[in-house]
């Protein structure tokens, strides 16, 4: 772990921000550069834009090609990668710390340079389209898109992230140039770093390579109202051979008190193998492989969601299971002890994740992206400490209530004629 003495936040003029957890004792350093740009901050017509512009980043500038990108991160030991969420997006890498500084002239070059060329552009379509196919042929994928899309219905959170085929035909240079302007810009920018780094060092390079952008705040994304439309059920037809099922219910926002709460009901109920679903449904019953618990939150709400795989014979049965286990939840609580043993396993399983550069770096690029601030690691350990057996019930009670959940499936079409009994089979 890490304490607010070894974070350090600069801010440069143009509104981009600079955040440092130096380790002298670490051989590498992580650097990432966060955007709030991504699937929540795109129009309908827009869909799959982030995630597209994502990839477009690594396709050269005008002083590097596609390979000496990364090249000049690979060929020093280094990983460069990014990734796209519904509100924000991250381009990372890891190196020697020796290589800081070649490190940050990079991912600027890429944030502020990148050609998006129309050669590049064609073959780079091509590519998303195969993959938004590969995601439809993983069912355990296409399930919860699926459900993101009934519980957020016509809304940018319920849409795919990749986009569709009908937006993607439909982007050229210049649609992607405009929207890259619109998002990417030094106040909605946070560039982190963890390591073996200088603060001023970093600082410094910030400024040289991005110091004189205008400024800028980026987009607004469209908040969801609580009386937004949530579909109680959807089901796809695949020719698979497992069903697969997620749950959904509606949550609060990431700034919500109640988050620490929801650590732990996720963490007894299906984060680990020792959680209740894992024991009852899998364990016990043997009616399953898989099954969990997890959630997502976003500015202003969220998702909380159970998932599993189940044998076409035995699924009706296994949600039927999942229910009785909900229920028993709802009626009894949890005990003093069960409570004790999930926050140690929360507590755990947090200070081991933050020992790695990669993941500190994670730590403060996100926390600063989606709060505003930095949430020294010891105030989230006190958070869970904090939560008794009354906040895990009275969340329970909030949370899990048919009216407040979406069930998404996917099966084969000998299964999907009496859609109703899906639902029958996890009433609570």
């Amino acid at each position: 772990m890490f304490t607010k003495n070894e974070i350090q936040i600069s801010h440069l003029p143009n509104g981009l921000t600079i955040i440092t957890a130096e380790n002298r004792d670490a051989e590498s350093v992580s650097g990432g550069i966060w955007i709030k740009a991504g699937g929540r901050y795109e129009a309908a017509s827009e869909s799959g834009y982030s995630h597209f512009l994502e990839h477009m980043l690594f396709k050269g500038t005008p002083t590097r090609s596609p390979v000496d990108i990364s090249s000049q991160i690979e060929g020093r030991g280094g990983y460069l990668n990014a990734y796209t969420q519904e509100e924000s997006t991250c381009y990372y890498f890891r190196l020697p710390s020796e290589f800081v500084t070649e490190g940050i002239d990079v991912l600027a070059d890429m944030y502020r340079n990148s050609l998006l060329s129309e050669r590049e552009l064609s073959r780079e379509r091509e590519v998303v389209l195969e993959e938004i196919k590969m995601y439809q042929d993983l069912p355990h994928h296409l399930v919860q898109e699926k459900l993101q899309e009934a519980m957020f219905r016509d809304h940018a959170i319920g849409r795919p992230l990749a986009g569709n085929a009908t937006t993607l035909a439909e982007l050229d240079h210049e649609r992607l140039r405009i929207f890259k302007e619109s998002c990417y810009q030094p106040g909605c920018t946070v560039m982190a770093l963890a390591g073996r780094v200088d603060h001023v060092e970093c600082v410094t390079q910030a400024a040289r390579y991005l110091g004189d952008l205008p400024p800028g705040t980026g987009r607004i994304l469209v908040p969801v109202e609580i009386t937004h439309e949530q579909q109680s059920l959807t089901v796809s037809v695949r020719d698979v051979g497992q069903v697969h099922a997620v749950a959904g219910f509606r949550l609060f926002g990431r700034h919500d008190e109640r988050r620490y709460a929801l650590r732990v009901l996720n963490g007894l109920l299906g984060e680990n193998m020792s959680s209740r679903l894992f024991q009852s449904v899998r364990e016990q019953h043997g009616l399953c492989y898989s099954i969990q618990s997890g959630y997502q939150l976003f500015a202003d709400c969220g998702v909380f969601s159970i998932s599993g795989g189940f044998d076409e014979s035995r699924a009706h049965a296994a949600l039927e299971l999942t229910a009785s286990e909900l229920r028993s939840l709802l009626d009894k609580g949890v005990t003093a002890d069960e409570l004790d043993r999930t926050k140690q396993y929360l507590q755990g399983t947090f200070r081991l994740g933050l020992e790695s550069t990669g993941s500190r770096m994670t730590y403060l690029g996100d926390s600063y992206v989606n709060y505003g601030e930095i949430r020294e690691p010891r105030e989230v350990l006190e958070g869970i400490c904090a939560v008794g057996v009354e906040d895990v019930h009275r969340l329970a009670a909030e949370i899990l209530r048919e009216d407040n959940m979406t069930l998404a499936v996917v099966a084969s079409e000998k299964l999907c004629d009496d859609q109703q009994r899906w639902l029958n089979a996890l009433r609570f």
